[in-house]
């Protein structure tokens, strides 16, 4: 398990944890929820923010944010189509 910032683009994982309770709840309220996969579009520390895909969904998170959201990477992916 790693924090949310520290994955790396194309890097695929689900939320475990939020420890952040303001976010918690702006996430709550937009439909994100621990379980969800999140897949890392753009992790730039010079820019001090993560951009992610949650549930189609393009987010912007602020990196001490994003620090505070634990994921477990996932190893592999499935198909049966």
């Amino acid at each position: 398990m790693k924090p949310l910032h520290q994955l790396a683009p194309g890097e695929k994982a689900f939320i475990v944890d939020m420890r952040n309770t303001i976010l918690c709840e702006k996430l709550f309220e937009m439909g994100v929820f621990p379980g969800d996969l999140v897949e890392m579009k753009e992790n730039n520390a010079n820019t001090n923010s993560v951009v992610v895909k949650i549930n189609n969904h393009t987010f912007n998170i602020y990196r001490p944010a994003a620090e505070t959201i634990i994921t477990n990477v996932v190893s592999f992916e499935m198909s049966l189509n």
